[in-house]
Formats: C-alpha cells, structure tokens, sequence
C-alpha cells in the first residue's frame, strides 16, 4: 500500500499545484485589501510545496500575473535607521547560496533597549496554557514559549520601524524577484520551561508554509548565546532537500543526520539587536534554551497575502510609520484600518 501512496501523491501534488496557480489568480483578482480563499486551497498550497522547496516561488511566478504588493526605491531604503544600503546585495546574494544571512551591525542599542522594555510590557500569551495574556513573568516562566499580538508588539513606535523599514523590503523584492507585501509580525519569548513540547514550541526542524514566496526578518532582542536557544538553519535546503524530508511537518535531528545534512546546521547566536535574514522554506527551528531566555521579533514580506488567513493590525501610528504608508501603501496595505 506505502508503494501505491508513493507513486500516486507526487502526481496529485502536481495536480494541486496547478490549482493553486488558478486559485492565487482568483484571488489576486478580488477588489480591496481585505481578499478571501478557500480552506481546501490552503491544503492544496502546503501540499504542492512537498514537491520540492522551490515550488512554491514557481507557482507564485506562474499565478501572479500583476502584483498586488510593491518594491520600495533605492532613495526610500537608502532611509533605513538600521540597515545599511552597502550590504544589500551581500545580503541578496547569502540568501541565494545559504539561505541565510546575518548582518555586519546589530540594531542600535537604544532601539533595541526600547523593543525588549515594550516586549516585557505588553501582554503575553502563555502558548498551550488556557491563562489570560499579561506581561511576560520573566522571574517565573511556566511554559516554553510566550507569544504578543500584532497589536501589542505595534504600540512600540521602534517596532512599527522595524516592520516597515524600506531596505528589509527591498532585500525581500530582489531575492524573491518579485514586489512584496508586508505579510506578518511575530514577536515571542522563548524559556527553558516546557521543552517537552518541542514540537508546539517549533524546537523541531521544519519548513514555514503560510505563503507560497517569502522571506523573514528576525531581530534577537535579547543577547543570545548558544545556551538560550538560537535560531538554528540547515544551510542550502532552501534550494535542494532530500525526498526523505519534503513531508510537511516536523523533522527529527536523527532524520536531518540521516539525511547526510548534518555538517549544514548552523546555530545563530549574537547580541541583543542582531538581525538576520532567513528564507524559512529551508528547514530550520529554534534551539530550547538551557539557561536565561530568548526574545525574538520577526517581519516577513511575501509576493501575496495568498495562504494562511491574514491579520490587518490596528495601533496608532508613529510619525515614522504614517510616512512610510504614505509612500509604499502596496507594501504596507495590511495596516489599512489605523489609517
């Protein structure tokens, strides 16, 4: 019976790939920035992707005739406060080859300090504990993970820049080749309880699969060594992996070894404020942290909002913020209901 499931899926893989072409299309389709799909089309999505992990970037080529989202100009990244326009092909080009790419400077420490002190303000949701959100309890973590809403994490004026900044999107446009929407915003807190839930806590390897064509932005807040969970990449599977590990969903260390991949696994520790670029279709996960606690903030820009049903935040913008809708309101066009 495994020897007919074999053979069959492939072709039924391919089968929904081409729907998923024509359902993008439809999608792209419908007027204003609110657009709607169907469940089943997200199945066929995250299941054409086993194909290979370039098969989602090729179905977004092939459905997107005329994009929704945009491609800032070289003058609006060249206005980042923290990314320096001199590393963007370095960048662009470390993606291609490794999938991944940290960058030379961290953020400015001051922006940093502000991020991490809003971090520890905000509510928090205790992940897999039905408890009320409140801030983070720092002293007495008793779960494995801590995740703030969209909201929350855009009250913080430095955070509504790093999630808009120009050079980030335009890296995103140049390595995806197409223009990119501002698709998501994650912050969280990572601890050394609850490591028994490594696959809730996403401590085992995997493939990200809300979009077809993304990439994300990830920014340590806290230092990060190689006892307080580092994000953790195996290099060049966003390119080529083996048929072994194509399967939607987690995968063991034993596997990835197996697999022969395991001389390509890179932690990445840094201080707090460094960032990093990551095309998450290459398997990776988040170490669990041993000592101390990790606090990440992550933005990610995709080709379209086609996928996983899609937040539209609601803060009160910063001046900064207000600018920059102004001038890449395609890019932006999730945080149309705060302005």
């Amino acid at each position: 019976m495994s020897n007919i499931h074999d053979l069959i899926e492939p072709g039924l893989r391919t089968i929904r790939s081409a729907r998923t072409v024509r359902a993008v299309q439809r999608f792209e389709a419908q007027p204003g920035p609110e657009r709607t799909m169907a469940g089943d089309e997200f199945f066929r999505m995250r299941s054409a992707m086993d194909l290979s992990p370039g098969a989602g970037k090729r179905i977004s080529h092939m459905g997107l005739r005329r994009s929704n989202g945009g491609i800032p100009t070289e003058s609006q990244a060249r206005s980042s406060t923290f990314v320096d326009f001199a590393e963007v092909d370095s960048c662009v080009a470390g993606l291609k080859h490794d999938g991944v790419y940290v960058f030379q400077s961290p953020l400015p420490p001051g922006m940093v300090e502000r991020m991490r002190n809003s971090a520890l303000t905000v509510p928090a949701i205790p992940r897999g504990l039905d408890y009320p959100a409140a801030p983070f309890p720092r002293t007495a973590p008793k779960v494995g993970r801590y995740d703030i809403s969209e909201n929350d994490t855009m009250s913080s004026p430095d955070m509504q820049d790093y999630c808009s900044d120009p050079a980030l999107a335009l890296i995103a446009s140049r390595y995806l080749g197409q223009p990119v929407i501002q698709d998501q915003t994650a912050l969280w807190w990572t601890t050394t309880q609850g490591s028994e839930d490594a696959a809730m806590n996403a401590w085992l390897f995997h493939q990200d699969r809300d979009r077809l064509s993304f990439l994300k932005f990830f920014c340590y807040l806290t230092d990060v060594g190689p006892e307080n969970g580092p994000h953790t990449v195996v290099k060049g599977t966003h390119r080529s992996l083996p048929r072994s590990l194509r399967a939607d969903g987690r995968q063991t260390d034993e596997a990835v070894r197996e697999a022969g991949l395991w001389d390509r696994v890179v932690s990445l520790s840094g201080p707090a404020g460094t960032l990093m670029a990551v095309d998450t279709v290459g398997l990776h996960k988040g170490l669990p942290p041993q000592s101390g606690d990790r606090c990440v903030l992550q933005v990610e820009f995709a080709t379209s909002l086609f996928g996983a049903p899609v937040d539209y935040p609601q803060f009160a913008p910063s001046p900064l913020a207000a600018e920059r809708y102004s001038e890449m309101p395609e890019i932006l066009q999730r945080w149309h209901r705060s302005f």
